[in-house]
């Protein structure tokens, strides 16, 4: 019996591959953070993979807010 989906982290890399389009189009800074949102995406695969969400964009938006938030957290730490 074979998968019957590919794996998260090969999605993670198809939904990469299908927003070059929109990578191309953003300015420079932009593309540096667009970027970094995919990395941050990367970094929590084992959390998607838990999600077995059949659309794996909303995982991968999770965890890229999830990273946001945790950056913003500890930039108000240092602030205070």
């Amino acid at each position: 019996m074979g998968r019957t989906i590919s794996p998260y982290s090969r999605q993670i890399l198809q939904i990469e591959d299908s927003l070059s389009e929109f990578r191309r189009a953003l300015r420079k800074s932009d593309k540096l953070i667009f970027d970094d949102l995919m990395r941050n995406a990367k970094l929590q695969v084992q959390a998607g993979v838990m999600a077995a969400h059949p659309y794996p964009i909303d995982s991968m938006l999770l965890t890229m807010m999830i990273e946001l938030k945790k950056e913003i957290s500890e930039l108000k730490s240092k602030m205070k």
